[in-house]
C-alpha cells in the first residue's frame, strides 16, 4: 500500500512526458525548418544554374 501512495504522489513521470513531448516539438520544428531552408536554397540556385549550363529557352536573363 506504501508503493502506491508513493507512485500516486512522485510526478517524475508527468515530467518525463512533458520534456518528452516538448522535444518532440521542436523536432518536428526543426526539420520543417531545415526542408524549407532547404528548399529556398535549391530555389535561389536554380538561376545561376541555368545560366552555366547556357540554356536560353528557358528565359532566364544572366
Amino acid at each position: 500500500m506504501k508503493k502506491h501512495r508513493r507512485f500516486r504522489k512522485s510526478e517524475s513521470g508527468a515530467a518525463a512526458a512533458e520534456y518528452a513531448l516538448v522535444l518532440a516539438i521542436l523536432g518536428a520544428a526543426l526539420t520543417f525548418g531545415a526542408l524549407s531552408l532547404g528548399n529556398a536554397i535549391t530555389d535561389s540556385l536554380g538561376e545561376p544554374n541555368g545560366c552555366v549550363a547556357g540554356t536560353v529557352a528557358s528565359n532566364i536573363n544572366c
